[in-house]
């Protein structure tokens, strides 16, 4: 099957996906039947332990989705073991210079374009054959990533740039919900501009639907939408909501004699 993201650089498509941040197999499978283009398995924010990894790629592969994992830390052996458990790409956090971006696509690459050592345990695929693609996304959150990005964007073998709005304002020292800060926004378009300018993915998390279309009309190409958690705290507040309006139309005033 062909790897969804990889594939959006070629036919420069839109592709939306959601954050799976608990760790059950059951929750990820439901969330990826939605229709979703892929799901992103946080395990450096979510409540995911790794040894629930597999059994959550599993759910989301039964749906007939990819599963991309975000790394805790651009740790070689994390990323290693995330495509190995099955995961079609990785989101690796907090890549700041070209080094930082050159250790990500090595761990993620078998020689000769990169170190990754040889031992799928669930796409396991024959020595004579080419193995699968996988989708290398590198997380531009920082001052110091933003300072360096063009040098970043130009790595070779990487294949997309994803913007972190949140941690991007608080390290240029905006307050944690400056993501529509003009100078948030110019960030944004500065990453999507060296994203075009060499053939790469420009991905971001959106929070809301005003963020989302925001970040579209900049050129963001790759994007998420919500989470498991915030659909099933925002399903429970209207049914909330719901109870409450009830119990007011239902309440009776004694008169006061």
């Amino acid at each position: 099957m062909p790897n969804r993201i990889v594939q959006s650089k070629t036919d420069r498509s839109v592709t939306f996906g959601a954050w799976q941040s608990l760790g059950n197999s059951v929750a990820a499978e439901n969330l990826a039947r939605q229709g979703f283009d892929w799901i992103v398995i946080d395990t450096q924010h979510g409540s995911i332990e790794w040894e629930q990894v597999a059994g959550v790629i599993q759910g989301i592969d039964g749906s007939g989705v990819g599963a991309l994992i975000r790394t805790g830390w651009n740790s070689p052996r994390l990323i290693m073991r995330a495509l190995d458990l099955g995961a079609i790409g990785v989101v690796v956090p907090m890549i700041s210079t070209t080094e930082d971006a050159v250790r990500a696509r090595d761990a993620a690459r078998y020689p000769p374009a990169g170190n990754r050592s040889f031992g799928p345990i669930r796409r396991y695929y024959s020595l004579d054959a080419a193995p699968p693609e996988v989708a290398v996304l590198l997380m531009i959150e920082t001052a110091e990533g933003l300072h360096n990005v063009e040098a970043i964007a130009a790595t070779p073998g990487i294949d997309g740039l994803f913007i972190g709005p949140a941690d991007l304002a608080l390290s240029l020292g905006l307050p944690l919900t400056a993501i529509f800060d003009r100078t948030v926004l110019a960030a944004v378009d500065r990453i999507v501009a060296a994203c075009q300018k060499n053939g790469i993915i420009a991905g971001a998390a959106s929070f809301h639907e005003e963020s989302a279309r925001e970040l579209l009309n900049r050129g963001v190409t790759l994007l998420t939408l919500g989470s498991d958690l915030g659909y099933m705290l925002r399903g429970s507040r209207q049914d909330i909501e719901f109870m409450s309006q009830f119990r007011k139309s239902q309440s009776i005033e004694v008169p006061r004699k």
